[in-house]
């Protein structure tokens, strides 16, 4: 079990108008050095609501986190209500690695498959239990920022859960605040992602919702687009809620998709076809598999008219990855 302690509320109510940032150790590491958890608070000089933003539960999905970071630094204190609290590395030990899990946890446990987490669990587990209970359980809202990582592309969106419930209603309001084109309607999400932070928060009476954005196949002035893009919307879900003057950055083209993954049968070369948010019909092939040889072994066709919302990116596919996320227009 995880022994330190921290209470969100009281550092926010002992800082008001200051910001400060830094580490809770957690565990100690073979090494001696401490699995930490790190933090900036930005606490308004007035009163109100909790706004949580983390990134790199999967530790190769970076943008959020450096957007976390250049929303820290440029916020003003005194022009906000409540508190914004930043996470850029949930899960640390995966974000130093580069990978999407912590080489750490012989479990390789995908720490966005874990929540609410468990103290008596792998290291991945407890530090989901300890993030969960300290401070996702203590927000008012919450936006978890995900990416393509080191083998997808996405164009940026924003999830929401069922709009005709109270806290659905919140999490389209959040999605629209982001200020993303592509909005993703979370209907199937529930039944099969067990242990999403998304969905954990919300039933536990947190709003809370996903932002996807980015990945390695984008660099240099893109890459700044898409952090600039993500800290914009972190001051729009301020705006949405009056904890900080302005209006979010509300769109007239938004684009509402239920999100399918599409799996390759095959492997070899990813000859994707379409372009990002290109409308395909079903039965358009959308990309080839070459092999090694240069033959085509295989394709990968949309089964239904949709958004292309992102695609595997790296040069070479395995059998059973992920190819497309294909978004289908939601139905008013």
């Amino acid at each position: 079990m995880i022994k330190a302690t921290f209470d969100l509320k009281k550092v926010i109510a002992e800082n008001r108008g200051k910001k400060l940032c830094g580490f809770i150790d957690l565990a100690h590491k073979v090494d001696g050095s401490m699995a930490r958890l790190p933090y900036m608070i930005v606490s308004g000089a007035e009163d109100g609501p909790v706004f949580v933003a983390d990134c790199c539960l999967h530790g190769d999905e970076y943008e959020g986190a450096e957007a976390i970071s250049q929303f820290y630094n440029n916020l003003d204190p005194a022009k906000v209500k409540g508190a914004f609290v930043g996470v850029p590395a949930a899960n640390l030990e995966a974000f130093n690695a580069g990978q999407r899990t912590a080489p750490i946890d012989w479990s390789n446990q995908d720490m966005n498959r874990a929540f609410p987490g468990n103290p008596e669990g792998m290291l991945t587990m407890r530090i989901a239990h300890f993030y969960f209970e300290n401070f996702v359980k203590k927000a008012d809202y919450v936006v978890s920022f995900h990416g393509g990582g080191n083998g997808l592309y996405l164009e940026p969106l924003a999830t929401y859960q069922d709009p005709d419930t109270p806290a659905g209603v919140t999490t389209l309001r959040m999605a629209k605040a982001i200020g993303v084109q592509v909005l993703w309607h979370h209907v199937h999400l529930p039944k099969n992602h067990t242990g999403t932070e998304t969905i954990t928060a919300t039933n536990a009476g947190v709003p809370c919702i996903c932002v996807e954005l980015g990945g390695q196949g984008i660099r240099h002035e893109h890459r700044q687009e898409i952090i600039d893009l993500a800290e914009r919307g972190l001051l729009g879900v301020m705006q949405e809620f009056g904890m900080a003057p302005g209006e979010p950055p509300y769109r007239d083209d938004y684009i509402d998709v239920e999100i399918s993954y599409l799996h390759t049968d095959e492997g070899g070369y990813h000859h994707v076809l379409p372009k990002p948010l290109d409308l395909v019909k079903e039965g358009d092939v959308i990309s080839e598999i070459v092999d090694i040889f240069g033959k085509k072994v295989g394709e990968v066709k949309a089964p239904f008219d949709g958004y292309v919302c992102g695609y595997w990116c790296y040069a070479t596919i395995h059998p059973g990855h992920w190819a497309f996320l294909l978004g289908k227009p939601v139905e008013k």
